[in-house]
């Protein structure tokens, strides 16, 4: 019975590991359809074109007879004559490819035409059970192939009498000089051709670099690719393009806020206060590998979610670069830590309290927020006041979450590791690859600070 239910279960996750690469493929295309329109245009013209370059006009003149063996005027009231005359013309078709590969007939034929040589196809067929036989001869120009085909009419019985003995031929019908080619010009069949080419082409693409992605898909990828626990999984919440209004903030605080998320916010605040209490951290830094992980909203979110479970917290904006904290909290813009660390504004004036942003009295929240961006973020965060800024913040609350830029890109993590007690780190869902990851966990390593683990967001 076990063996049964683990075959079960093995199989349960076969159809799973399809499912999901089948929805990794997908979402690789929505963002690579543009290269499969691109390659598909590309194919359609290509093929267009080279149709358009290599086109050569096939005319076919043909003529059809009737064939007679040896003089006989025709009477055939017995029906051996017929029998003689449908022998001879399967005679005449099993015979004709040797004899115009032989040369003779074409040597002839191009005698007759005044010319050294014969550049067109010729072929020969015949009815099945009837004694009518049919010559055609194929060319590039419509009025050789005529030639051709009269030449070889003249020259062919005189050449035939030497193998299958004298026979008489009757001619029925003929095309005459063709009007029109065998193979008109369709650029529209080689335009759908091509551009179906190149279609498939950029769906096997977008196949290749869904299979060769090495990215974190699922929690179950965290430490073999990750090197790291999963201590949270975040899914992905839409929100409408409304900037500028209030109920697009995407905050735990914020009442249109998707329950799921703060859900799983608490989850992840649980695992991290209680990796905090075992290892004494107080000052925790949340980073990323790459821009767009969304680092930043988990950061907040982390940071409200302590204050939500009773906890007082901070919020240090530490992306000089690319402060974004005071948008996921719904704040107007102004000075914050750059004006501090540059030493234009003191911290009691910038660090903000829960009440001061309108938060309950029971919140005891305060929030530092980035100030003007910098793009010397490293040389100003690497400095002692910034360690007086923490520390100054620290006395004032439970936990203190500092908010860095990318590991995977700059230097300003390492720097911050130096204040922080314990890190988590941002993957987002089949976005950044490992190679990336890990080198975003080597900027951290540098510092030996604790990493807590990974949160997988946008599941």
């Amino acid at each position: 019975m076990n063996t049964q239910n683990e075959e079960t279960r093995q199989t349960e996750e076969g159809m799973i590991d399809i499912v999901g690469l089948l929805e990794d493929y997908f979402r690789t295309l929505r963002r690579m359809w543009i290269w499969v329109l691109i390659l598909a245009v590309l194919g359609g013209a290509f093929s267009y074109i080279r149709s358009y370059v290599t086109w050569s006009p096939r005319y076919t003149a043909s003529a059809t007879f009737t064939i007679t063996a040896g003089q006989n005027s025709g009477d055939d009231t017995s029906g051996s004559y017929a029998f003689y005359d449908n022998s001879t013309t399967e005679q005449m078709v099993n015979t004709f490819p040797y004899i115009l590969t032989s040369g003779v007939l074409s040597r002839r034929a191009a005698a007759a035409m005044g010319r050294s040589s014969l550049s067109s196809q010729i072929t020969a067929s015949a009815e099945e059970n009837t004694n009518l036989f049919t010559m055609s001869v194929t060319d590039s120009d419509a009025g050789t192939a005529y030639e051709t085909l009269q030449a070889v009419i003249q020259c062919y019985p005189d050449v035939a009498e030497v193998i299958i003995g004298r026979t008489t031929m009757q001619l029925l019908d003929e095309t005459g000089i063709p009007a029109y080619p065998d193979n008109p010009r369709d650029g529209r069949d080689s335009l759908v051709k091509g551009a179906a080419a190149g279609a498939l082409i950029g769906l096997f693409w977008a196949g290749v670099v869904t299979v060769s992605r090495m990215t974190v898909k699922k929690k179950e990828d965290f430490q073999p690719r990750a090197h790291m626990k999963c201590i949270g999984e975040v899914p992905q919440i839409p929100m409408k393009k409304r900037s500028r209004e209030s109920s697009n903030i995407l905050n735990i605080l914020n009442e249109k806020t998707d329950p799921r998320f703060e859900e799983a916010l608490q989850l992840v605040r649980g695992k991290v206060e209680y990796s905090a209490w075992r290892h004494h951290s107080k000052t925790i830094l949340v980073t990323s590998a790459l821009a767009g992980e969304g680092k930043s909203t988990l950061a907040v979110n982390l940071a409200l979610a302590f204050i939500k479970s009773g906890k007082r917290a901070a919020l240090i904006d530490c992306d000089l670069r690319h402060p974004t904290d005071r948008k996921i909290l719904g704040l107007e813009e102004g000075a914050g830590l750059y004006e501090v660390l540059a030493k234009e504004a003191k911290l009691a004036d910038v660090l903000l309290t829960g009440k001061a942003m309108g938060m309950d009295e029971e919140f005891k929240f305060c929030f530092l927020p980035g100030g003007k961006p910098a793009d010397d973020g490293s040389r100003l965060l690497d400095s002692k006041r910034m360690q007086k800024i923490i520390e100054a913040v620290e006395e004032k609350v439970d936990y203190v979450i500092l908010d860095s830029a990318p590991a995977g890109l700059l230097t300003d993590a390492g720097v911050l590791a130096q204040y922080a007690d314990s890190a988590v780190f941002v993957i987002k869902r089949d976005f950044a690859n490992t190679s990336h990851i890990m080198d975003g966990l080597e900027e951290l390593a540098e510092s030996r600070i604790h990493l807590i683990g990974g949160i997988l967001n946008g599941v």
